[in-house]
């Protein structure tokens, strides 16, 4: 019995000795297992720190409505989400991108990427914006473009890696010559601007100028020069060829110049014959509202709009000393949700985070925008305010120089997705 029992008894310690021999391996498997995986798997976070590059106009005629203001609305992004994403901190760098434009634009890109920026943004200026755009996205690196107004950036420009966060010249020429013209009889118009911007504006007006009975007599281009203040030529060929409706395509200190000479003018003084397809708060502050009263024109943010829009612009009135511009506004809305889709994501690579940007909601609390998601395209859509300067008589305060006319839906307001170019919509 005796020698049985010992025999079953180290059958039974052998047994136990395979389990654990088998249990053992199978822990080492696993073991050796995790390790190859950790070893393989890149990490998620390119380098220690998650750079952006703010590329706007530092000095030339745009830097009172982008410019230094683009950098500090961006630096309250970062304050609002805690000064860093997780354990990496966030570097923002100011860049002027002096209004480089082709084969220089694209050089100015590569040298972002190659110095390790993940993100680039603002790009003021659509010959300028387009060619870095286009090469960034390329190396699949998040581009979101504020102060530009191309609307073929997210048409037949667009890119899963490219985002359009403010106004565009569909939505500005939608809105604006839709309801001017339908108040006009259609109206005759003459467009004056910059290359780039004057053409693209007026091709988007036509359809809704000429819906209404009106038409286009004529389009004045030039191209951008620093200083350009002499716009009476063209303001006297409009009129002498019979326009009722004047249309000005500029921006800064060009657009001041040709509003301030139609006022000054007396050809066009009736009310709304005088459009701007795009003016800024800052703008109308050098314009004075005596030269600039009546002035109609879309805009994608007014800070006097509500409280959540009031509180935003005390905050930035108070670190910039001046009321943010509707650029600025949205160059805060659109680091803050780069960098909520940056943390939610756990990464910085520009696919996975693109693909988070558009389909994490718009912040509740986002002071730009209103009614507001980001399309597949790139295109953040939001409402837009069609708005008139008031009168000296009618302001009460500093910086209070609009009044609203009307709340353009987002749906409305930019070019539907089923009417997009965008090359990988149809996929």
């Amino acid at each position: 019995m005796k020698t049985g029992n010992n025999h079953r008894h180290n059958i039974c310690l052998s047994r136990m000795g395979i389990t654990f021999k088998r249990i053992f391996m199978s822990i080492l498997a696993l073991s050796l297992a995790f390790n190859i995986y950790a070893t393989n798997t890149p990490n998620q976070f390119s380098d220690d720190v998650i750079r952006i590059a703010v590329v706007t106009d530092v000095e030339g005629s745009w830097s009172e409505s982008v410019g230094q203001g683009a950098l500090v609305a961006a630096e309250m992004a970062l304050d609002d989400i805690g000064g860093k994403v997780g354990d990496y901190a966030v570097e923002i760098q100011l860049i002027d991108h002096k209004h480089k434009k082709g084969e220089e634009a694209s050089a100015l890109a590569k040298r972002l990427i190659d110095d390790g920026f993940d993100v680039i943004t603002e790009l003021s200026g659509s010959s300028t914006a387009i060619p870095i755009y286009k090469y960034a996205n390329r190396k699949k690196i998040v581009t979101i473009v504020v102060g530009a107004g191309s609307s073929s950036l997210t048409n037949k420009n667009c890119s899963k890696t490219g985002f359009h966060w403010s106004f565009d010249t569909y939505a500005l020429s939608k809105g604006l010559t839709k309801t001017i013209a339908s108040n006009k009889d259609g109206g005759k118009w003459y467009f004056i601007g910059l290359d780039g911007f004057v053409q693209p504006s007026a091709a988007d007006a036509k359809p809704f100028i000429e819906s209404n009975g009106g038409k286009i007599l004529g389009i004045k281009g030039f191209p951008w020069k620093s200083g350009k203040t002499n716009f009476k030529p063209e303001i006297e060929k409009a009129k002498n060829m019979g326009a009722t409706v004047i249309a000005i395509a500029n921006a800064g200190s060009e657009s001041v110049a040709a509003v301030r000479q139609i006022h000054e003018s007396g050809l066009f003084v009736e009310e709304g014959s005088i459009v701007s397809l795009l003016t800024l708060l800052q703008d109308i502050r050098q314009l004075g509202l005596y030269s600039s009263r009546g002035l109609q024109f879309v805009s994608p943010f007014y800070w006097n709009y509500d409280n959540v829009t009031k509180e935003f612009s005390k905050r930035f009135l108070a670190r910039h000393g001046s009321a943010p511009s509707s650029a600025q506004a949205a160059m805060y809305s659109s680091v803050f949700h780069y960098l909520r889709s940056v943390k939610r994501s756990g990464t910085d690579d520009g696919i996975k985070v693109a693909r988070m940007m558009k389909s994490l909601p718009i912040d509740k609390n986002d002071p730009f925008a209103r009614n507001a998601y980001v399309r597949t395209d790139g295109r953040m859509v939001h409402d837009m305010y069609l708005v008139e300067v008031k009168s000296p008589e009618e302001t009460t305060e500093a910086w209070d120089y609009l009044k609203l006319i009307d709340i353009i839906p987002g749906e409305d307001a930019f070019r539907p997705l089923e009417e997009s170019e965008c090359p990988f919509i149809s996929n």
